[in-house]
């Protein structure tokens, strides 16, 4: 007898119909097809997944394992269509045991096939994470730089680094990168290795380097990009327990398009399902995001792949089920087609002895997980794949470490610079003061490898005064990154700074205060960190503070304070030298903040509250920020005309054409980035006070100006409306505001969307 199976909704937004489901899943704001009326689940039930009936096996695998995924490549013309008779192939060959050996990701060898045993766990966030690998900016940096371009490079490079060591080591190709979850909460533990606050700019990252990691072959893959976490997770205090409630509006206008640009524009060959639940149904067992959403609606013709235990959370976290073998068949049948973990190898077998999954669900996830194996050339002789010519010379070769210095350069931001103190003067220097937690260490963050060469901050400036006899370096630590403070190391610390012309103190966070399973209290700059810092601007107003961060940092006192200040995340093996050449003028400060930093005093909802129209990012804060997003200072000025429309209006089809004027008013050449912003004036409901459609990093020489040019397609303007379920362009009015923040505005203009 078949078990029986408790009644529980599986859809996103509660139980409802089929027909609007279809205009639901649609991020696009174009039309879309309706279906037939049925309900929002697997199956077409307002259940889990029934135990299946004795003869749906078969029919059902002809339909799936060999036709609808066949289908779909060959009418998208993908790059992995080519693989399906061989996949196909391939797996008629196999017994059912060795299909279900092949769906975790430390797959064995089945020797009589000749197939090799091949582990599919590889991280690759800001360099490939292993020992002896370039060491890029972290995430938070590389979204710092505004920069889509050097973020493909150095996705490039990484993925040039991951064919290296396949050869050398035999490292696998699929890696579980990028991470593209939306950073709404300065708390979050994880804060550090994603790219921003803002669905624009964090879509534009996350194609770049999903392109970058994955090659541009019209057959082959370089490396397989695995996008994560899909979806609305960054929480880590309840991430395996938690159900992460958003409305229908805010999953399609905020925590979706970065993953659809990845998967939609960027073409990612993998995408990773994450923890927590949405809306009460855990991500991995979700039919709706992982089948109608991910493959009907995005057309992704890639393979999902659980984070690590999420099948077992199911059971052990979520409680949404009773067994391991009721989970690990619902995964499976959701389209979580490769297990992090053992649940899959232990369980699918029960599985399909108690009817919760049948072999076709196992061959139709076997299919998309070998099909990328075969993608990436493994099968294939050399000479057919291009990407086997790259040998391990590439890994750490010196255009690498010239391009790590160029990131690290660029994603390090001027926060304040009161009376142009910075860049420093070495003329007017005869001793400076090197202090703080952070001064000599060169913090690389989470899911780092192991450079054999990185720069620390003494480091770099120690090189970068190397040639300049007369000039004393001081170097006292002062205190630790948490702890008490410690009175005789802090007086060493203010007697230091007496001493010297300039005070350096490098603080902020590492590890120890925010990282995978570790949320933060607050964004504060840890106390201990803070008296050190009072002590050294008391003993000399003459003082440079410099954040080495995951994260935003509430420095409220050092802001009204301390005369400059600048942030340089978690810069990579190059950090110290990028920070000596940003101090010293030797190059210029290209960052800008892609995220909010609030103020000590904001309260923001719980972080467990995923509703950012409670105040949280720029786009729904109602508090003046510490520094807004989009913020970051050069050490030239620029000066913004007028915006300009070519028309003040158009149609719903149409598209607004604008430009402005930007000139480098300063001494000195420069960077600036110059953004565009909306607002929907004449909406009928909550929305953003600005919302970023457009930016474009420009470079001048003093003196210089140029025209920028934005173009607008009226469909950029359109909001997801839940009356409709779908998309909708709203007639009315839109400021367009034009600045180098979302909170420094040169120009303004209104559009008028008939």
């Amino acid at each position: 007898m078949k078990p029986a199976m408790k009644e529980r909704t599986i859809d996103l937004f509660g139980t409802v119909t089929r027909r609007w489901m279809v205009a639901a899943l649609c991020l696009l704001p174009v039309a879309c097809t309706e279906d037939e009326t049925t309900s929002l689940t697997h199956g077409r039930s307002a259940s889990q997944p029934q135990p299946l009936d004795a003869g749906t096996d078969a029919a059902a695998g002809a339909a799936g394992a060999a036709g609808t995924d066949a289908a779909a490549g060959a009418a998208d013309d993908d790059i992995a269509s080519w693989t399906d008779a061989r996949v196909q192939s391939l797996i008629s060959q196999m017994t059912l045991a060795e299909k279900i050996s092949q769906l975790q990701h430390n797959a064995p060898a089945i020797e009589r096939l000749n197939l090799p045993a091949y582990n599919y766990w590889n991280e690759a966030l800001h360099g490939v994470l292993v020992g002896g690998a370039t060491s890029f900016p972290q995430a938070i940096a590389l979204g710092s730089t505004w920069n889509p371009e050097l973020v493909k490079r150095v996705a490039t490079a990484i993925s040039d680094e991951a064919r290296g060591f396949n050869v050398r080591d035999g490292k696998g190709l699929t890696y579980w990168s990028p991470v593209v979850n939306m950073l709404r909460d300065p708390r979050w533990g994880r804060y550090e290795e994603s790219y921003s606050e803002d669905p624009y700019l964090m879509s534009e990252l996350a194609v770049a380097f999903v392109q970058g990691l994955q090659g541009d072959d019209p057959k082959y893959l370089k490396a397989v990009s695995t996008p994560k976490h899909f979806v609305a997770n960054n929480s880590e205090i309840n991430r395996h327990t938690g159900s992460s409630d958003v409305d229908e509006q805010t999953l399609h206008e905020y925590y979706l398009p970065a993953f659809q640009a990845a998967v939609k524009t960027g073409h990612a060959f993998s995408v990773m399902a994450a923890y927590n639940s949405l809306n009460g149904t855990p991500c991995s067992a979700n039919p709706l995001l992982l089948q109608d959403l991910l493959r009907t609606q995005w057309g992704f013709h890639g393979y999902v792949v659980s984070d690590c235990g999420a099948i077992s959370d199911i059971v052990n976290g979520h409680h949404w089920v009773s067994s391991l073998s009721q989970a690990a068949g619902m995964a499976v049948r959701a389209g979580t087609d490769l297990n992090c973990g053992s649940v899959y190898p232990s369980q699918l077998q029960r599985s399909l002895d108690e009817g919760w999954a049948a072999e076709s669900d196992i061959d139709t996830a076997l299919a998309r997980v070998l099909r990328a194996r075969f993608v990436l050339g493994e099968f294939d002789p050399p000479t057919q794949v291009p990407y086997r010519a790259i040998d391990p010379s590439v890994i750490e070769s010196p255009s690498h470490g010239e391009l790590a210095l160029e990131a690290a350069r660029d994603a390090i931001v001027l926060l304040k610079n009161d009376s142009a103190i910075l860049p420093l003067d070495r003329s007017k220097i005869s001793n400076i003061a090197v202090i703080g937690p952070h001064s000599n260490d060169a913090i690389l963050g989470g899911y780092s490898g192991s450079p054999s060469h990185s720069v620390t901050p003494l480091g770099g400036i120690t090189a970068k005064l190397a040639g300049e006899g007369d000039v004393t370096i001081t170097h006292v630590q002062g205190c630790s990154i948490l702890g008490e403070p410690d009175p005789e190391s802090i007086a060493a610390a203010a007697d230091a700074a007496a001493a010297a012309d300039v005070a350096v103190v490098f603080a902020g966070t590492s590890l120890e205060i925010m990282s995978e399973e570790r949320d933060r209290a607050d964004w504060n700059l840890p106390a201990v960190q803070e008296t050190l810092l009072e002590a050294v601007y008391a003993a000399n107003p003459m003082t440079v503070l410099v954040l080495i961060t995951g994260g935003p940092l509430a420095v409220d006192w050092a802001d009204a304070h301390v005369p400059a200040i600048m942030t340089a995340f978690y810069d990579g093996q190059e950090q110290g030298t990028a920070i000596a050449d940003v101090l010293f003028g030797d190059a210029e400060p290209k960052g800008r903040l892609s995220a909010t930093w609030y103020q000590g005093t904001t309260v923001l909802p719980p972080i467990e509250d995923y509703d950012i129209r409670k105040g949280r990012t720029y786009l729904y804060l109602a508090d003046a920020p510490l520094y807004a997003f989009g913020h970051g200072l050069s050490y030239t000025s620029f000066e913004y005309g007028d915006l300009q429309l070519e028309s003040a209006s158009i149609d719903a089809n149409g598209t607004a054409e604008m430009s402005v004027e930007v000139t480098n008013t300063g001494g000195r050449a420069g960077e600036d980035v110059v953004q565009l912003y909306s607002h929907d004036v004449d909406a009928d409901q909550p929305r953003p006070y600005k919302q970023l459609r457009r930016f474009q990093r420009v470079h001048l020489d003093a003196g210089a100006s140029t025209t920028i040019s934005f173009t607008l397609p009226a469909v950029d303007l359109a909001r997801y409306d839940i009356s409709v379920h779908g998309w909708r362009i709203h007639p009315g009015q839109f400021d367009l505001y034009v600045g180098a923040s979302s909170m420094d505005v040169r120009g303004h203009a209104i559009l008028t969307v008939e």
